[in-house]
């Protein structure tokens, strides 16, 4: 029938590519999949990322503290013990007591002043002396006497002899006093010296004891140039190096090697009584 036959031609063309309305295109099962794995390997990269990136910070933190642990370490070696914190504060309190020691006058500087009145005032003897120059120091002595003395020091030898050349027999207070040179001791005498010891031996031990050593004497011994006769002279800069060494050296614990030293200050007769004997001798020159 040719009205029929026309309609499913219609239909057909209707269905075809060529016609106007386009069928719906079918799902694709396999590509969604494929997008899910993607995606699931996309999660996993990132998870594996951030555990590397932790795993790096742990790294970095377990270093740091090694090298926290490292540098602890190396302080806590450094550090000094009590022992050599006090052997430290100790050896600061004998340098700076050393070099107050030297500050002071050196020996020839102090003279003997007697005849002053009993009721003068160490400042009222030292604005007199100072007509002079600069006084370091005055000591006034009261005995049982009508009259009294005094040790001034001035700062340099040169202006105590020129006190005595200028005081002496001077007016004062209305007395009439004397001025000459003072008598204080600034040598050393040490018996019981290791007698194979030389001069140089005995520089340095005294020269470890206090500040000031101007000079040490050995005296050989007659029966052999190689060894002394068992003691020794040493010289200082003033009284107080000399007073400070004595005391170090008068201690029970110094030795010289073994022996036990004796120390007392050196008497004057002595002291020329070397002069004229055969001695071993070494001068510091400061």
């Amino acid at each position: 029938m040719p009205g029929t036959r026309q309609k499913d031609a219609t239909a057909q063309n209707s269905e075809s590519p060529g016609g106007n309305s386009e069928p719906e295109k079918p799902t694709n099962s396999g590509e969604q999949v494929d997008l899910n794995v993607d995606n699931d390997q996309e999660e996993t990269s990132e998870e594996e990322v951030e555990y590397e990136e932790i795993e790096v910070e742990e790294e970095v933190e377990e270093e740091e503290e090694e090298e926290e642990e490292e540098e602890d370490e190396a302080e806590e070696e450094n550090k000094p013990s009590d022992g050599e914190d006090a052997m430290r504060v100790e050896d600061e309190v004998e340098k700076k007591k050393h070099a107050e020691l030297l500050a002071l006058p050196p020996h020839g500087s102090e003279v003997y002043i007697g005849g002053i009145p009993r009721e003068v005032s160490e400042k009222d003897l030292k604005v007199f002396c100072q007509s002079v120059g600069e006084v370091a120091q005055v000591r006034i002595m009261k005995g049982k006497e009508s009259n009294g003395y005094a040790f001034v020091t001035f700062k340099t030898k040169e202006l105590a002899s020129k006190a005595m050349e200028e005081l002496n027999n001077s007016e004062f207070k209305g007395k009439r006093i004397k001025c000459s040179p003072s008598q204080v001791k600034h040598r050393l005498f040490i018996g019981n010296v290791p007698k194979d010891w030389t001069v140089e031996d005995m520089k340095k031990v005294v020269a470890k004891v206090g500040p000031g050593v101007i000079s040490v004497e050995l005296l050989k011994d007659p029966q052999g140039s190689s060894r002394n006769r068992g003691f020794a002279f040493i010289e200082y800069h003033n009284h107080a190096c000399a007073e400070y060494s004595r005391q170090k050296m008068s201690n029970s614990q110094f030795k010289l090697d073994n022996n036990a030293p004796t120390v007392s200050w050196a008497d004057p007769r002595n002291s020329e009584s070397s002069a004229s004997s055969q001695v071993i001798c070494y001068k510091f020159y400061t």
